[in-house]
C-alpha cells in the first residue's frame, strides 16, 4: 500500500475513535445525569412534603398554645376581649388537623398520633367551655381549674405534638442522608470511568497523531524545497524582465549604464558598481558609475586588453567573484559611517559571442548560488542593450553629419538659384536702362544750360544768406554773453549786498536789544529804523533776483498740496493787524464750492496775494479792503478788492512793467519800487494762472488772481539753458550760481485732510511733521487705525505752528524738512515751556539718534521703516503717555546731596531710587527700567565714567538719559569720553539746581504749568542765563570785516570765544594751532580758499571729522544748501543772519556742557 493510503486508513480510525467514542459516552452520561437529577428531584419533593407537614404541626400547636392563654386571661380578668383567639383558634385548629391528616395518609403512626390530638383537643376544649360558661353566669370555675385537668390535657397535647415533629424530623433527615449518599457514589463511580475512558483514548489518539506528524512533516518539507526552487526560478524571471524594462527605450550610454547599475543597486543590494565598454581601439572606459564619490566620478578610467582584473575578465570571459579583499581595496561611505565592501565581482556582458564591456559591482554580504546565476543570465541582455546604444549613437552621428551636409548642399542650391534670378534681373535692367540713358542723355544736355544760370543766381543767395548767419550768431552769442554776465552780477552782487547788510543788521539788532540798558529810549528806535530800513532793502535786493529769476527761467517751484482755507486764515491773520492800524475794514471770504486743495507752488501763491493786499492796503486810505476765493472755470479765483485811489484804464497797461508805477513822478505819493505787480505777473503765469485788474479812479481797484487746480510744468518753464559762468572778476569765489534742474518738480501727489478740526471729538492727538506727502498719509492712516487724530505738517515752521496752537499729545518729527533742520525743530520744541513735555519720536532717513535723544526725543527709527517698526513707535509713545509713575535713579555718595536733590526733583507722579555705590546702581538698572539718571563722578567704589562704560558694556534692562552732576571741573579729554554717554554735564555750583531741574523736565517730559510757582520760576531763571555758550570756542571763517565785527560782538556777548580766520587756509591752520575749537562758521565766498574746499578738507581729517560746521552764504540761490551739504557741513545759514535761528543752530550743534 502506498503511504497516502495507509494515512488515509490512519486518519479515519482515529476519527472514529476520537468522534465516535466520545459521543456515545457523551449520550450515556446524558442519560446517567437525568436519570439522577430525576431521583433527587424525588427526594427534594418528599423534604418539601416532610417541610410542610412540619409547618402545619408547629401550626397547630401555636394555635392551641393561644388558644389556652386567651382561655386564662378571660379567666383571670373576666374581660371578653381575651376570649377572641380562643374563638378565632377553634376552628383553625380544626382546618389545621384535617391538612395534616391528608399530609401523612401514607403514614399509619402519624395518623393514630393524629387522632390521638384530636381527641385530646376535643376534650381540653370542652373543659374550657365549661369553665368559661360557669364564669359568665357566676358560678363555680376555680375548683375545675384547681384539680389540674386542663393543665393535663394541655400537657398531653404538646407531648402529642412534639413526638409528632420530632417524627417527622427524623424522616426528613433519613431522605436528605439517603440522597446526598446515592448523588456521592453515583458521581464518583462515573467520574471514574470517565478518567479511566478519556486517559486510554489520548494514549492511542496521541500514537496515531505522532504517526500522522512525522509522514505530514516530510511531505511538507518536500512541498518547501520545491517551492523554494519555483521562487529562485520566479526571481531570476522578475528581474531578468524588470532588467529588461529599464533598458528598454533610446537610451545613451551612460544614462543606460547608470539605469543598469541602479537596478542591479535595488535589486541584488550592491553599494558600488562601475559599467566598462569596449571602444573601438579595444580599450575599456567606464561610462557609468553608482555609488562612486565625487572625485572618483570625475576621474577618467579605462584598462587596456588583459590589464586589471577587468581587462582579465574580458579576456577569461568568465564572472569573477572576489571575496577576503585587503582593508584598503575600497571605501564605501554614508551619511552614518564608512567601511569596506567584502564582496567584489567583476561580469563580462557580450553581444553575439563578443565581449562588449564588464560590470564590476560591490557588495557588503556574500554572493550566493542565485546571484551568480542571475548575472550571468542577465550578461548577454545587458551586452545586447550597450551595442544597441552603442549603435544608436553612430548612427546619430551619421545622421546629424547626413543633415549638416543636406542643409549645406540646401543652402548652396537657394544661393545658386538667387544669382542666376538676379543675374537674369541684372540682365534685363541693363537693357532698359541703357534705352533709359539714352533718352536721359538728351534731355540733359539741354538742361545743363539752364542750371548754370540758376547755379549762378543761387551763390549770389548763398554769400547773403552766410553773412546773415554769421551776424544772428555773432548777436545770439553777445545776447547770451549778456545773460550769463547779469546771472553772475546778481551773484555776486547779492553776495556784495547781502554782506555788508548782514553787519547792519547784525549790529542793528543788537543795539535794539540793548543788553546792557546803556542806550536812551531814542537811541534804541534809531536802532530800529535802522534794522527796519535794512529788512526793507533786504526785501528790494529779494525781489531783483526773484524777476532775474523768472526773466532767465531759473526760478524754482516746489508744488504741493495746498489747502486753500488754510492758506486764507493765514492771509487773514496776517493782514488784519495791518488794516487795523490804518483803521481799514478787512474780510476774507471762502465760497463754499471752493475745493479744499490746489496743487500748486504754496509759498509763490503766498507771494502774489501778499502782494495784492500790501498794495491794497498802502493805495487805500480809508474804507475797506477784501479778499474773496472763488471756483472758477478753469480753476480758483482770488480776488482782491479795496476802495483805495484806483488806476486809470490808460495806465493798467504798463503797472504790471518792471520798475514802473501808476504815478512815476519824483513827488509821488506812494513810494515803491514798482517791481511787485510785475514779478506777481510772472509768477502766476509760471504757476499756470494769470492776473487781471479792473478799476475806477477815486472808487477802487479790483486784481483777479486765477490759478487751474492742478500745476503742469510746460516745457517753456525751462527752456533758457544754464548759462555756463565766466570766471570771477573780483575775486575767486565759490563755482558760479547754479542752475536748477529743469525738471525739479516733485511729483503729483494725493491729497488728504488731516484732523485739525476735530478736536472737539476729544482723544489722543498726534503731530506728524513730513515733508514726504506718501509718508506722511501712512502715518496718518496709521494714526487713525490707532484711535488718535492725525495733525500733518510738510514743514518746520507749520509743525512748530501746529504744536503751539494745538498742544497735541504726542510729535513723530522728520530730521529732512525743506525749510530747517529736524534738530532745529526739536530744539525750539523743548526751549518752549508749552511744548517742552510733548514726547516727540524721530523718524528719519537720516542717523542723528544720539544728537536726538540727548536733546530729550523718546525714540529714533530710521527709514525705510516696516509697518511693524511703526506700530512700535505708536507703542512707544502710548507707553510714555499712559505711564503714570517716572524713575528716576540718583548715583550720589554724598547723603545731604542725595536728598537735596530727591528734595528738588521730588513730586507725586516721580519715584526716586538713591544710590551710594556704583554697583548698586548697576544692580538696579539691571532688574529695572528708569526714565532719567543722575550721577555724581566720584563714587566711593568706582569713577562715573567707569559706571558710563560698565553701563555700556554689562546686560542692563535699558540704557537711560544721563545727566553728570559733578562738582569738579574736567579736562577736553574727560569731557570727550563722558559726552559719548550723555550730552547734559552740570557742573555744581550757586545756580546748578536750576539747571539741573531743567534738564530733569525735559527728559521726564514733565508739563510745566503744573508745576509749583516756586519750581517754574527755577526754570525761568535757568533758561534766562544761556550758558551753552559760555566757555566754548568757536570758530569764525569770513573775509568780511564787517560781518567778522558784527558776529563776534553777537557771540562775545554770549559769553563765546571767538577765533576768526579770513578764508579756508586760514581756517584749516587755526584749526591746526587751536586744539579746542567747538564749532565752525564758515563763509562760502572767499578768497584763495572758498567755503566748500574747506569744508572738505576739514572732512578729510579724521579729528574734525565730528566737528560741527555751519555754512553761511549770501547768494540764496537754490542748491547752495544741498552744495554745502555735500561739501560736509553740519547745517545751513543764508546771509543775512537771523541771530535767533544763529543762536538756535549754535545750540542744536554745541554739546550740552555748563560751567557754573
Amino acid at each position: 500500500m502506498t503511504n497516502s493510503s495507509i494515512d488515509e486508513n490512519s486518519f479515519k480510525r482515529i476519527l472514529r475513535r476520537n468522534v465516535a467514542l466520545p459521543l456515545g459516552v457523551g449520550v450515556l452520561s446524558a442519560v446517567f445525569f437525568v436519570t439522577l437529577i430525576g431521583y433527587l428531584l424525588n427526594v427534594l419533593g418528599w423534604v418539601q412534603h416532610t417541610d410542610r407537614v412540619l409547618n402545619n404541626a408547629s401550626e397547630g400547636l401555636k394555635l392551641s398554645i393561644d388558644q389556652e392563654t386567651g382561655f386564662r386571661g378571660y379567666l383571670l380578668s373576666g374581660d371578653v376581649r381575651f376570649l377572641q383567639p380562643y374563638e378565632v383558634a377553634k376552628p383553625r385548629i380544626r382546618a389545621e388537623m384535617e391538612t395534616l391528616n391528608e399530609l401523612v395518609a401514607d403514614n399509619p403512626t402519624q395518623l393514630d398520633r393524629l387522632r390521638s390530638i384530636a381527641a385530646l383537643q376535643d376534650e381540653w376544649t370542652a373543659f374550657a367551655q365549661s369553665a368559661i360558661v360557669a364564669k359568665r353566669d357566676g358560678g363555680n370555675y376555680i375548683d375545675p381549674v384547681r384539680d389540674g385537668r386542663g393543665k393535663q390535657l394541655t400537657d398531653a397535647i404538646r407531648a402529642e405534638y412534639a413526638d409528632f415533629i420530632a417524627q417527622e424530623q427524623r424522616l426528613r433527615k433519613e431522605r436528605n442522608d439517603a440522597a446526598s449518599n446515592t448523588a456521592t457514589i453515583t458521581i464518583g463511580l462515573f467520574l471514574l470511568f470517565t478518567l479511566l475512558f478519556s486517559g486510554a483514548l489520548a494514549i492511542f489518539g496521541r500514537r496515531e497523531l505522532m504517526r500522522l506528524t512525522d509522514t505530514y512533516g516530510a511531505i511538507l518539507k518536500k512541498q518547501d524545497d520545491h517551492n523554494e526552487r519555483l521562487q529562485a526560478q520566479a526571481w531570476l524571471r522578475n528581474g531578468q524582465t524588470q532588467m529588461a524594462e529599464r533598458l528598454i527605450g533610446q537610451q545613451a550610454l551612460p544614462v543606460l549604464g547608470r539605469n543598469m547599475l541602479e537596478f542591479l543597486a535595488s535589486h541584488l543590494g550592491t553599494v558600488v558598481g562601475a559599467l566598462y565598454v569596449r571602444e573601438e581601439h579595444g580599450n575599456l572606459r567606464r561610462v557609468a558609475t553608482y555609488g562612486f564619490s565625487r572625485e572618483q566620478e570625475n576621474t577618467e578610467q579605462s584598462f587596456y586588453s588583459a590589464e586589471g582584473l577587468v581587462g582579465q575578465v574580458a579576456h577569461d570571459r568568465r564572472l569573477l567573484i572576489l571575496d577576503k579583499l585587503p582593508a584598503d581595496y575600497l571605501k564605501v561611505s554614508s551619511g552614518l559611517g564608512d567601511g569596506a565592501p567584502l564582496v567584489v565581482a567583476l561580469l563580462p556582458i557580450t553581444n553575439d559571442g563578443d565581449v562588449n564591456g564588464v560590470i564590476e559591482l560591490g557588495f557588503l554580504r556574500p554572493l550566493g548560488e542565485r546571484d551568480g546565476e542571475f548575472l550571468q543570465q542577465v550578461a548577454p541582455n545587458i551586452g545586447a542593450s550597450v551595442e544597441a546604444a552603442r549603435y544608436r549613437h553612430r548612427l546619430q552621428e551619421i545622421l546629424a553629419e547626413t543633415q549638416q551636409l543636406n542643409e549645406e548642399l540646401q543652402v548652396q542650391q537657394e544661393e545658386l538659384k538667387t544669382a542666376n534670378e538676379e543675374l537674369e534681373e541684372q540682365s534685363r535692367a541693363l537693357k532698359e536702362s541703357q534705352a533709359h540713358l539714352e533718352t536721359q542723355q538728351a534731355e540733359l544736355e539741354q538742361s545743363n544750360e539752364q542750371l548754370s544760370m540758376q547755379r549762378d543766381a543761387l551763390d549770389d543767395r548763398n554769400n547773403a544768406l552766410r553773412e546773415a548767419q554769421h551776424q544772428l550768431e555773432e548777436r545770439a552769442e553777445e545776447l547770451q554773453r549778456a545773460s550769463r554776465y547779469k546771472s553772475e552780477f546778481l551773484a555776486n552782487m547779492s553776495h556784495e549786498l547781502r554782506t555788508p547788510l548782514n553787519s547792519s543788521l547784525i549790529l542793528a539788532k543788537l543795539l535794539a536789544d540793548n543788553p546792557k540798558g546803556n542806550l536812551d529810549t531814542e537811541q534804541v528806535k534809531f536802532a530800529d529804523s535802522i534794522y527796519s530800513a535794512g529788512n526793507d532793502l533786504l526785501n528790494l535786493i529779494n525781489d531783483i533776483l526773484d524777476i532775474s529769476k523768472v526773466e532767465a527761467g531759473k526760478l524754482d517751484l516746489r508744488p504741493e498740496n495746498a489747502n486753500v482755507v488754510r492758506l486764507a486764515q493765514s492771509l487773514e491773520t496776517t493782514f488784519q493787524p495791518v488794516a487795523g492800524e490804518k483803521q481799514l475794514g478787512f474780510s476774507v471770504e471762502v465760497a463754499d464750492d471752493v475745493p479744499r486743495s490746489l496743487y500748486t507752488d504754496r509759498l509763490r501763491v503766498e507771494q502774489i496775494l501778499k502782494n495784492l493786499l500790501s498794495n491794497a492796503i498802502k493805495f487805500t486810505e480809508q474804507g475797506q479792503v477784501s479778499m474773496s476765493v472763488s471756483r472758477v472755470d478753469d480753476g480758483v479765483a482770488f480776488a482782491v478788492r479795496d476802495s483805495g485811489i484806483g488806476i486809470a484804464k490808460e495806465q493798467q497797461a504798463y503797472i504790471f512793467e518792471a520798475f514802473r508805477q501808476a504815478d512815476g513822478t519824483t513827488n509821488r505819493r506812494f513810494g515803491g519800487t514798482g517791481l511787485g505787480l510785475s514779478i506777481s505777473r510772472d509768477l502766476a503765469a509760471l504757476l499756470g494762472g494769470s492776473i487781471s485788474v479792473s478799476s475806477t479812479p477815486g472808487e477802487g481797484s479790483v486784481f483777479t488772481l486765477v490759478l487751474p487746480l492742478t500745476y503742469s510744468p510746460s516745457e517753456e518753464d525751462g527752456v533758457l539753458p544754464a548759462a555756463e559762468p565766466l570766471p570771477p572778476v573780483v575775486r575767486n569765489v565759490a563755482p558760479s550760481v547754479a542752475q536748477p534742474a529743469q525738471n525739479d518738480v516733485t511729483p503729483n501727489v494725493p491729497t488728504f485732510a488731516d484732523d485739525r478740526g476735530m478736536s472737539v471729538l476729544g482723544g489722543r492727538c498726534v503731530l506728524v511733521i513730513e515733508d514726504e506727502p506718501q509718508f506722511a498719509h501712512i502715518l496718518y492712516d496709521l494714526a487713525h487705525e490707532l484711535d488718535y487724530r492725525c495733525l500733518v505738517a510738510h514743514s518746520a515752521e507749520d509743525g512748530l505752528e501746529l504744536a503751539t496752537s494745538h498742544h497735541p499729545d504726542a510729535i513723530l518729527l522728520d530730521m529732512r524738512l525743506p525749510d530747517g533742520s529736524g534738530l532745529s525743530v526739536l530744539q525750539r520744541l523743548k526751549e518752549n515751556p508749552g511744548t517742552r513735555h510733548i514726547p516727540v519720536h524721530v523718524i528719519s532717513v537720516e542717523d542723528m539718534a544720539e544728537a536726538a535723544l540727548h536733546m530729550g526725543a523718546v525714540g529714533y527709527a530710521l527709514k525705510p521703516a516696516t509697518r511693524d517698526q511703526l506700530k512700535g513707535v505708536f507703542r512707544k509713545l502710548e507707553e510714555r503717555l499712559t505711564q503714570k509713575m517716572r524713575r528716576v535713579l540718583v548715583v550720589e555718595d554724598d547723603k545731604l546731596q542725595r536728598d537735596s536733590i530727591a528734595r528738588l526733583i521730588g513730586d507725586d507722579d516721580i519715584e526716586i531710587v538713591a544710590v551710594e555705590f556704583g554697583e548698586q546702581a548697576l544692580e538696579q538698572l539691571r532688574h529695572h527700567i528708569f526714565d532719567c539718571m543722575i550721577i555724581d563722578l566720584k563714587l566711593p567704589d568706582m569713577q562715573g565714567d567707569e559706571l558710563l562704560a560698565r553701563m555700556g558694556s554689562e546686560e542692563i534692562r535699558c540704557f537711560p538719559p544721563v545727566i553728570v552732576y559733578t562738582g569738579r571741573n574736567l579736562t577736553r579729554a574727560e569731557e570727550a569720553e563722558l559726552l559719548k554717554y550723555s550730552r547734559s554735564i552740570i557742573i555744581k555750583g550757586a545756580r546748578s539746581p536750576e539747571r539741573l531741574l531743567d534738564e530733569v523736565t525735559l527728559f521726564l517730559h514733565m508739563v510745566e504749568s503744573e508745576l509749583s510757582s516756586e519750581r517754574q520760576s527755577m526754570l525761568k531763571t535757568a533758561r534766562s542765563r544761556d550758558r551753552v555758550f559760555e566757555g566754548r570756542r568757536l570758530l569764525l571763517v569770513d573775509d568780511d570785516v564787517r560781518n567778522i565785527f558784527a558776529l563776534t560782538s553777537a557771540l562775545e556777548q554770549k559769553g563765546a570765544q571767538v577765533e576768526i580766520a579770513r578764508n579756508g587756509r586760514e581756517a584749516i591752520e587755526k584749526l591746526e594751532a587751536v586744539g579746542d575749537i567747538d564749532l565752525v562758521l564758515m563763509d562760502v565766498m572767499m578768497p584763495e580758499m572758498d567755503g566748500y574746499e574747506a569744508t572738505r578738507r576739514i572732512r578729510e581729517n579724521p579729528r574734525w571729522r565730528k566737528l560741527p560746521i555751519i555754512a553761511v552764504t549770501a547768494k540764496a540761490m537754490k542748491d547752495d544748501q544741498d552744495l554745502c551739504m555735500k561739501a560736509g557741513a553740519n547745517d545751513y545759514l543764508a546771509k543775512p543772519i537771523d541771530l535767533d535761528r544763529l543762536f538756535s543752530l549754535i545750540r542744536v550743534w554745541l554739546p550740552k556742557l555748563e560751567r557754573i
